[in-house]
């Protein structure tokens, strides 16, 4: 195993997930945040699926244990199915840069959860990081000069809302997966599994709602389609196994410090891409956030 093999891990997710923000919040602003996360998912498991055979000649290993299968699919559920769902109403309302700053609640909450559910210590620097974190988030969400909002899926407000909702369920389903893997427990045959139970709960809720017509209906858009393929590729297919594999080789904490880096990533792509201005505040903020951040796993 090579040195820092998760820590490195967690970097490459941190810029995964920030291309693939970048092409979820076009394709959200397209077709609509629900039925991007409609889509995603099950594309994403395809092309992970594909991944799995080529390289294992399996989809899932042997012998794994109903323990590890009930918190993979507990994590499915709430980290890609009810946490994205948040995430991409946040992304769409807010942009990129600011909806992916809001994603920096995320180790907090990880952290959080850790200490309650599986007994990680957090300390006094630690503490004081989850407070810098929540100072650098509420500086930039309150900045008035920021005019990057799109209110066709609610206001500033409700966009902040989502996203503390998309960092909780991140967090907890990372907890979980964390859990259901183990020492043993492959993290791409993990992400598959987390991935079949968050298609099939979000197409169940689909079809009670009478969703599933509509939803086919709305790829409409060649620029959608490429930008769903494409962040379904960079973002919860190669991220979202990066981040298994980071979680299972550090600790974490460690890997969720890292991972939170994608917000000052995001910033030059969306100058690029979504042809934002941030004010010189958004950036500070962003920097401050993601600082507060590496102090909460500081020894």
């Amino acid at each position: 195993m090579l040195p820092f093999f998760g820590e490195l891990a967690a970097l490459g997710t941190s810029f995964c997930w920030a291309g693939g923000t970048i092409l979820f919040a076009l394709s959200g602003r397209l077709i609509g945040s629900y039925n991007v996360n409609k889509l995603r998912i099950p594309i994403a498991a395809a092309f992970l699926a594909v991944v799995l055979l080529a390289v294992h000649g399996s989809l899932f290993p042997s012998g794994y244990d109903q323990k590890a299968l009930i918190y993979l699919t507990l994590s499915g559920i709430i980290g890609l199915a009810v946490g994205d769902t948040f995430y991409f109403r946040c992304l769409v309302i807010l942009g990129p840069r600011l909806g992916s700053l809001m994603m920096a609640l995320a180790p907090v909450m990880t952290a959080l959860c850790a200490y309650f559910l599986i007994g990680e210590r957090l300390g006094l620097m630690a503490i004081g990081g989850i407070l810098v974190t929540l100072t650098g988030v509420a500086w930039v969400t309150t900045d008035r000069k920021d005019e990057n909002i799109d209110r066709r899926e609610g206001s500033k407000a409700f966009g902040v809302l989502m996203g503390v909702g998309g960092a909780a369920g991140q967090a907890l389903g990372l907890v979980l997966a964390k859990e259901g893997m183990g020492e043993t427990f492959d993290p791409m045959s993990a992400t598959l599994i987390r991935m079949i139970t968050a298609t099939i709960s979000i197409w169940l809720v689909a079809a009670c709602r009478g969703e599933i017509i509509s939803t086919i209906k709305s790829l409409t858009s060649k620029k959608a389609i490429y930008a769903v393929l494409g962040a379904s590729f960079l973002g919860p297919t190669i991220g979202v196994w990066l981040s298994l594999v980071a979680v299972k080789y550090t600790e974490a904490g460690i890997a969720a410090t890292l991972m939170s880096t994608f917000p000052v990533v995001v910033i030059p792509l969306a100058m690029a891409v979504h042809k934002e201005r941030p004010t010189w505040r958004a950036i500070v903020g962003a920097i401050v956030a993601v600082a507060g951040v590496a102090m909460l796993f500081i020894e």
